[in-house]
């Protein structure tokens, strides 16, 4: 077996080798092909590889401690064989972005000594913690009753909690990279910006008190098979067990009642 190789020269051949032909834009590449209006890997270059790559983390796009889950290997998957981009295309890219972060991950500073400032700006105290990209149900201390409180805690727990599978299209942070996308997904300490976003979703009609089961938030992200309508950025659930799906619902459905 090869011993790893973690120097920091060993990481810069390896970007060069396996990365930056992701980021030509005269070659056709998943990372330049928009599923919405132009999610495009080359958003997040920095001036080095381990800054590139910090700034992936702090995006909450790639995850070192589990690499295999990083988001942005979902967005490689998602690309349509079109153009120049073939299903070869697709597959090749995703084993290099996941050689890559693996490698980073294993390495650790090794390679990459800590950014101080990922994505060139410093670290926001204020700021919610971008959530972890998993596939579990969130628990919850459900106290019953209507109040407002109450609501918003159900809101906070079973959905602004999932805002991560809409990253980055749907937030206010990103607004300026999506034109024609609402940016209804406030950023900034959690429970205002959870607070904001639930009010969003009131104001754009998202939530159906009538017919929860009808209600936007559900039908935009569910596949069409399953009865959703169309989304921009496709379908994001996929199944009537998926936990996303089962705690929008909950949600929903304790809103409704209180209406």
């Amino acid at each position: 077996m090869d011993v790893l190789a973690c120097t920091p020269e060993d990481g810069l051949e390896l970007f060069e080798r396996r990365i930056a032909p992701l980021l030509d834009d005269d070659r056709p590449s998943t990372c330049n092909q928009c599923h919405l209006a132009g999610i495009e890997l080359s958003r997040y270059l920095q001036p080095s590889p381990c800054e590139t790559m910090a700034c992936m983390v702090d995006e909450g796009i790639v995850d070192l401690a589990a690499p295999d889950e990083s988001l942005v290997l979902s967005w490689i998957d998602r690309a349509t064989p079109t153009g120049g981009i073939t299903a070869e295309t697709i597959a090749t890219e995703k084993s290099a972005m996941l050689e890559w972060i693996e490698t980073v991950a294993a390495c650790g500073e090794q390679m990459c000594e800590p950014v101080d400032a990922p994505c060139g700006r410093a670290p926001d105290e204020t700021t919610c913690a971008f959530p972890p990209y998993v596939y579990e149900q969130a628990s919850l201390d459900d106290p019953g009753g209507c109040s407002d409180v109450t609501l918003e805690l159900v809101w906070r727990e079973k959905v602004y909690s999932w805002r991560s599978r809409c990253f980055p299209c749907h937030f206010d942070s990103h607004a300026e990279d999506f034109e024609n996308t609402p940016p209804w997904i406030a950023t900034g300490p959690c429970n205002s910006a959870s607070l904001e976003t639930f009010r969003n979703a009131e104001l754009a009609g998202y939530l159906d008190a009538e017919s929860p089961e009808r209600s936007l938030l559900l039908l935009k992200p569910l596949d069409e098979e399953l009865g959703g309508v169309e989304h921009g950025g496709g379908a994001k659930l996929h199944g009537d067990d998926d936990p996303t799906l089962l705690d929008f619902t909950y949600f929903l459905e304790r809103w409704a009642a209180c209406q």
